[in-house]
């Protein structure tokens, strides 16, 4: 299981206030075992149980705001109870500590942990990797951020079927698809996929 752990980062990034009520609502549609709830203050917890969950509430969570991103990887105690606040075991506290670590970084606010020790090279990897896509996607503009979701959501979909989503002129899509740095940034997603599927596979029995 993945237990996201989200806390807000007062002073750093783009946006002020609180980005916890732009987060849960940047979480709906996503499949996760639990809806995203606030826990206290400025801070929320997710738990999925697929790595293309959590890599998507992760995207969604970096272009919210100034968010720390904490994510533990491994096992949670059963049944789930019907609030993602009330969740405990391992993964709870991998992902705890994975924010801890995440709000010491200046850059990508990001850190991943494994509950098993055999995984934490894998763990290490994944946090890289996932690091090198969140400063891309935090580099991005508005008009960006959102051609790349629209991108996201419908990856068949022409810049012309893009533009009227977004109503913006083709042109505009093609603009801001170009100078997002989209197609490197999804080519590293499956990368991190296997490997943070890789980490749950032995980390969560």
């Amino acid at each position: 299981m993945f237990v996201l752990s989200f806390s807000g980062r007062p002073g750093h990034g783009r946006s002020a206030g609180d980005p916890v009520p732009a987060l849960l609502e940047a979480a709906q549609g996503i499949p996760l075992s639990l809806v995203a709830e606030r826990t206290a203050g400025p801070e929320a917890l997710a738990l999925a149980d697929r790595a293309e969950s959590a890599l998507e509430l992760l995207l969604r969570a970096l272009e919210t705001g100034p968010l720390a991103v904490g994510i533990g990887i491994g096992a949670i105690e059963r049944p789930l109870p019907a609030s993602v606040r009330e969740i405990d075991g391992p993964a709870v506290r991998a992902a705890e500590s994975a924010q801890r670590a995440a709000r010491t970084t200046s850059q990508v606010a990001l850190a991943v942990r494994a509950v098993d020790d055999r995984q934490q090279d894998n763990a290490a990897d994944a946090e890289a990797v996932l690091r090198l896509i969140g400063w891309m996607v935090l580099r991005r503009n508005r008009g960006q951020w959102e051609a790349v979701r629209a991108l996201r959501e419908d990856p068949t979909a022409t810049q012309a079927q893009l533009a009227r989503t977004l109503g913006v002129t083709q042109q505009t899509v093609s603009r801001a698809v170009k100078t997002s740095g989209w197609r490197e940034e999804s080519a590293a997603h499956p990368l991190a996929i296997r490997l943070l599927s890789m980490i749950d596979l032995t980390s969560s029995s």
